[in-house]
């Protein structure tokens, strides 16, 4: 029986987490101030406010900066340090207005355009944001800071290409930030140039090896390209933890290095938190088989079928699996059901029949290798078994007609001469299946049960003793060989 034994590893499907962005905020320093006595009064109160700021005494400072402002509120120097503040905290919406006045004395002002710009990001006016991190690009070409939060903000946008721009200008003023690197990855990745994504993350997390975000970025996008430097970054990444989607691509990883005993333990513990995970179950019945656990590949396989009844990768290998158990009957209900599903896979059409033909299933079987022949008229084989299944069937003509065409394919096919032999025989043509029995054996001169039929043939001609010494012949070959024994006695007149 022709039987496909192709069982193909289902790939895991898993998306990159991502870091939250990062944004950097820029200190304000060098205040002017006039030169009254009352205005260096103020000014030692600004320089005692940054004092306590570079103290770590973040909230006195803003306390002596809200007395400032009271005192001055058209002070810029003050705005833009309580602006600051407030945005440090994390109140944008308090800082905007005095970082906006800040700006309107000081429109060329480096922190004050950065710190403005990120106090619009975090109060989700991305265009203002953009707008002055642009006016940064342009007062200081050589600070990475303004692109990178340029790119942060393409990304909330999804406009990914202009990300990928902006990041790129960034890695390139600052090649060691490894969030540059990897916020560069999630741009490439969301453009679904999955090679530029794996090579920045993989930079990310070489820069910060400590850095489990950075370590699982790479390795998810690594093993996705089946690169086997994913394992690395995939065990940095799990670390002690027990995060699905890498301990799945680890598995994976593990599975396609070969080390398939590391591969089934992190699916085994698994089974749990994947519990309603078709494809986890599927994988975890290929390593199962791969690990010659058949009994607990059965039950994987069963599992995926039970949550997706007309997955066809199931179907196939859970119908493989039991072939080669000899449960034949069930496999032929599965193929059959493959069959119906995927109607144009040669493989399904081919199993359907060796598992129906094994289940005693004859016509089944005779339907599945007709599908196969119509489609590929040159396959030997199949159209042996084809033969051979429509003279078990009682259909001689049919059984005949595909020996013949057997031999047109393949001239020294002893097993189709055989089966054309035999067709003759039993349509009484003696002398042609005397030839295609001594053709038989001329290929093949072993094959014991040509010799058997040629002495019938021969026997019916009333060449008796023809018929006997080939029969002495084949005991020579096969002494043991109850049915030729038989027959001898028979022919010779022994009682």
């Amino acid at each position: 029986m022709t039987v496909n034994y192709n069982v193909q590893f289902r790939k895991v499907r898993m998306k990159a987490i991502r870091i939250g962005i990062s944004i950097g905020l820029v200190l304000v320093a060098g205040l002017a101030v006039g030169q009254s006595v009352t205005e260096k009064d103020f000014e030692k109160q600004v320089s005692a406010g940054v004092a306590l700021y570079k103290q770590g005494k973040s909230a006195e400072a803003t306390s002596l900066f809200e007395m400032l402002h009271k005192v001055n509120p058209r002070s810029s120097e003050v705005d833009a340090w309580l602006g600051f503040l407030y945005l440090r905290a994390n109140q944008a919406s308090a800082a905007i207005p005095l970082l906006e006045a800040a700006d309107r004395q000081r429109p060329l002002d480096l922190e004050v355009q950065i710190n403005l710009g990120n106090a619009y990001l975090l109060n989700g006016d991305l265009d203002k944001a953009l707008d002055r991190f642009r006016t940064a690009a342009r007062l200081s070409p050589s600070m990475f800071e303004p692109h990178y939060n340029s790119g942060t903000i393409y990304l909330r946008q999804k406009l990914y290409s202009k990300a990928v721009g902006e990041f790129t200008i960034a890695a390139r003023l600052k090649p060691t930030d490894p969030y540059v690197q990897n916020n560069l990855g999630v741009a490439f990745d969301n453009m679904k140039s999955l090679q530029n994504a794996a090579d920045a993350f993989k930079k990310a997390a070489d820069l910060k090896p400590d850095n489990i975000t950075f370590a699982h970025n790479a390795g998810l996008a690594l093993s996705k390209l089946r690169r086997r430097e994913a394992l690395h970054y995939l065990e940095q990444a799990l670390g002690d933890g027990t995060d699905p989607a890498i301990a799945l691509a680890l598995g994976d990883a593990y599975a396609r290095v070969g080390r398939k005993a590391d591969a089934l333990k992190y699916y085994e513990g698994l089974r749990v938190a994947e519990a309603k995970n078709p494809v986890f179950w599927f994988n975890l019945g290929v390593m199962r088989a791969q690990n010659q656990d058949s009994d607990g590949a059965e039950q994987a396989y069963r599992r995926v079928l039970e949550l997706k009844p007309v997955d066809i990768d199931a179907l196939n290998n859970l119908g493989l699996l039991l072939y080669r158990k000899e449960s034949f009957q069930e496999a032929e209900t599965l193929f059959d059901k493959l069959s119906g599903l995927n109607p144009g896979s040669i493989s399904t059409k081919l199993n359907l029949g060796a598992a129906a033909a094994q289940a005693g299933d004859f016509p089944k079987a005779i339907s599945a290798w007709k599908d196969v022949i119509r489609a590929e008229p040159k396959r030997v084989s199949v159209r042996l078994d084809l033969a051979n299944a429509l003279w078990d069937s009682g259909e001689v003509d049919g059984a005949r007609f595909h020996y013949s065409e057997v031999l047109n394919l393949q001239k020294d096919n002893a097993e189709a001469f055989n089966g054309l032999g035999l067709c003759y025989l039993k349509g009484g043509k003696l002398a042609q299946a005397e030839a295609a029995f001594r053709s038989c054996i001329e290929v093949d001169p072993k094959m014991v049960s040509a010799y058997n039929n040629l002495a019938v043939t021969l026997q019916r001609m009333n060449h008796v003793q023809d018929a006997i010494k080939i029969l002495e012949k084949a005991l020579n070959i096969a002494p043991d060989n109850d049915e030729i024994k038989v027959n001898l006695r028979r022919m010779r007149g022994d009682s």
